[in-house]
């Protein structure tokens, strides 16, 4: 039996990608702790489940001084718990955690969501970000990433003695999440003010910044005479729901696009939706065009590290450039009328899924141990 523990910075990135991860781990025999700061509760299930939890006092902001007290908190529950084995996730847990566990008899994974230098990110980014995660590699034992680009910039740094970079192929995805027993389409999509004729568009993405929803939005300003039928749905909460919200109203894209918020449903959404969109700056990999695959339908998406390992252009979906809205309105067009196509990229999308499935990453993880 090993004593592992999980670290990330806040809470909400347990809860949404690693609770899978964490109970196959004690199912194997091994003790699994958390680590995080708490921006929501985290799941019951993992506590049920016989993990404990360290509440750590991580901020966000790499230079905030509350990192200085998260530091000195894991030095103390370190010498407390004696743990084998440390799994760290997102930029800022995983330098505080490696800075202070650099000089401890423990192992040390670092599991990358994506790096924040990437090509094409801002200049801070590599200032700030970049020598960070360099010098954390010294402290590293093993980096796992999720995209064959930051795997090729990780297997540039130097780790410790006998370090890896391996590659795993996302968080993993369950497709019996995402079935549906007795569904009524029609009606979910009345529920949903949709007509059946409507060719709905999905984006599930936090409200901010980086994922970009300006760039659907303008598209859909170009489309919303010559198609009316064609219809936006975004799921997902954030900081820019009243802007974006008000960018809507102003370009009179009122009845085109809805905002529904936070949603427990995806797989219903999924279900009645046409086509599966993303336009972040910067992905990871992005877990809503995995769950477009999984239900068979059409992607379009940004050309971006990430998105570029699961769209193949023009065989289950298109990659389009960051800001051209142009071109992603002549994209969405291209699918809303041609049928053979959207058939076409719905086959492609799920016979590529299979390496993504939640069993296949679970034994990847496993092997980290």
């Amino acid at each position: 039996m090993k004593k592992i523990l999980y670290v990330t910075t806040v809470s909400s990135t347990i809860n949404v990608f690693l609770v899978p991860h964490i109970k196959m781990l004690i199912d194997n025999g091994n003790k699994v702790d958390i680590a995080c700061s708490i921006d929501q509760e985290v799941s019951k299930e993992l506590l049920d489940y016989g993990a404990k939890l360290h509440i750590i006092d991580f901020s966000r902001n790499p230079i905030s001084t509350n990192n200085i007290k998260a530091y000195k908190q894991i030095l103390e529950f370190q010498k407390l718990e004696k743990y084998d084995v440390v799994n760290i996730h997102t930029p800022v847990a995983s330098f505080i955690t490696r800075l202070a566990l650099r000089n401890e008899n423990i192992k040390i994974i670092y599991t990358c969501h994506g790096f924040h230098f990437y090509k094409g990110a801002p200049l801070l980014n590599w200032i700030l970000y970049y020598p960070m995660e360099r010098l954390a590699s010294r402290w590293t034992d093993t980096i796992v990433t999720i995209n064959k680009e930051d795997k090729e910039r990780a297997e540039k740094f130097k780790l410790r003695s006998d370090g890896q970079v391996k590659l795993m192929h996302g968080v993993g995805i369950n497709p019996k999440e995402y079935e549906l027993v007795e569904f009524d389409k029609e009606r979910y999509r009345e529920e949903l003010g949709l007509k059946n004729d409507d060719f709905v568009i999905l984006m599930i993405a936090e409200l901010n910044k980086n994922k970009n929803h300006v760039q659907l939005i303008n598209a859909m300003s170009l489309l919303k005479y010559k198609y009316p039928k064609i219809k936006v749905l975004c799921a997902g909460k954030g900081p820019l729901k009243e802007e974006l919200e008000r960018k809507v109203k102003d370009l009179g894209l009122d009845k085109n696009i809805e905002f529904l918020g936070f949603r427990s449903d995806i797989n219903k959404l999924l279900n009645i939706s046409d086509c599966i969109t993303l336009f972040s700056y910067r992905e990871g990999l992005g877990k809503c065009l995995l769950e477009g695959m999984i239900a068979g339908k059409p992607l379009i998406a940004t050309d971006t590290r990430g998105p570029r390992e699961l769209i193949e252009n023009n065989k289950n979906g298109y990659l389009v450039q960051i800001g051209n809205h142009k071109k992603t309105a002549e994209y969405i067009e291209n699918i809303y009328l041609d049928k053979i196509k959207r058939f076409n990229f719905s086959k492609n999308s799920m016979s590529k899924i299979n390496k993504y499935y939640l069993s296949n990453v679970l034994e990847e993880v496993a092997q980290y141990y």
